[in-house]
């Protein structure tokens, strides 16, 4: 059962809240007559719950000393008054108490206190908990996270959009989501700038900021009557990436140039021989059209007595990226005849740039 202090300068009272404390199954755990005493005395007996008379002989009174409790141990407190008059009670919020009990108390009315003080305490740990991994989670990625209100006020930010802005956390945590949009460090459409959602989950969409491209997710927070009051926010950068495409774009139709243009035979493969890209000259070389269909794979068009060959040298080649080896391989021409074309396969599916087997040759 919870163990509870109590802090009563009666011993009378003290001795009847100990007697009835037990009586419900409760632990307690000692008394003190003063708040001097209860913090030297928690250290080496922590209690769940102290139960604090407000008026205490000493020089510390009961409010003074539930505040440090509060600051020091994290324990809950229930305070004890014989009255309450206002001025007393709003001071009193001051140690954020879990609880009030009048005097003269009754069981019942103490038994609920206390249970209710020991669940809303656990309640609030599981929430500063869940707070905290919820805080290690947004600031374990490089993403630019932050929670906003549907006026733009930031209610959350991780530690990478702070930096970003080059504020510290608790600098941007209040302040309008617009006032970066001035500072050119947001767009309009990240600070969900005149955002009109249709009950839509999420929210994609590519922006452009200061010559960079960023990817933005936003997924709206509704409220009973279906409206967007919150707009929680992830922004990735993705300027090396559209780099990477444009540069793989480029590349691209370099290569379909050069092997369209060339006159030599020049053959990417995937790595089951199959064709990913060929030149007009291999078609011309086996009497297809430029039209015509070839077959699925390269081995397909090698006569039977080479077919073992070039199946060993592409097992070979791929084993090792950026290994090339010399072929000399007779194929078996669309009229019947046939024609040998010699050169060089090499596997390149480690170059970002090609990521394929690539064969380059000539029709002897």
């Amino acid at each position: 059962m919870p163990s509870i202090l109590v802090v009563e300068d009666e011993a009378i009272v003290a001795d009847d809240i100990k007697e009835t404390l037990t009586s419900l199954g409760y632990t307690v755990t000692g008394t003190a007559k003063t708040g001097e005493m209860a913090l030297e005395r928690i250290p080496s007996h922590p209690p769940d719950l102290v139960l604090m008379d407000i008026h205490l002989a000493g020089a510390m009174d009961g409010i003074e000393a539930a505040t440090r409790i509060h600051v020091l141990h994290g324990i809950p407190v229930i305070f004890l008054t014989a009255y309450a008059d206002p001025p007393l009670l709003e001071r009193a919020k001051e140690a954020e108490p879990y609880g009030y009990i009048i005097k003269p108390y009754d069981e019942r009315g103490l038994h609920s206190a206390i249970e209710m003080a020991l669940y809303k305490f656990r309640m609030e740990k599981k929430i500063r908990e869940s707070e905290a991994t919820t805080r290690l989670m947004v600031n374990a990625t490089r993403d630019l996270l932050f929670l906003i209100r549907s006026d733009g006020t930031f209610l959350m930010v991780n530690d990478a959009f702070a930096e970003f802005c080059g504020m510290a956390v608790d600098e941007l945590v209040g302040t309008s989501a617009y006032d970066l949009v001035g500072k050119n460090l947001l767009t309009p459409r990240m600070a969900c700038w005149q955002l009109v959602t249709q009950g839509e989950q999420r929210l994609n969409f590519e922006d452009q900021l200061n010559r960079g491209w960023y990817d933005v997710t936003i997924y709206p927070v509704y409220d009973a009557r279906g409206s967007a009051e919150k707009f929680a926010v992830s922004i990735r950068n993705m300027t090396a990436r559209k780099a990477a495409e444009e540069q793989a774009r480029n590349n691209a139709e370099y290569f379909r140039v050069l092997i369209e243009e060339a006159s030599e035979v020049t053959v990417m493969l995937d790595q089951d021989g199959g064709f990913a890209q060929e030149s007009p000259s291999l078609k011309r070389a086996l009497g297809f059209g430029a039209q015509d269909p070839l077959k699925k794979r390269i081995f397909d068009h090698i006569v039977i007595s080479d077919y073992q060959q070039a199946r060993q040298v592409l097992s070979e080649i791929l084993i090792h990226p950026g290994m090339a080896k010399p072929v000399r391989l007779k194929f078996e021409r669309r009229d019947g005849d046939t024609c040998v074309i010699k050169g060089i396969m090499s596997n390149q599916s480690d170059n970002p740039f090609v990521g394929r087997i690539v064969m380059n040759g000539w029709v002897e």
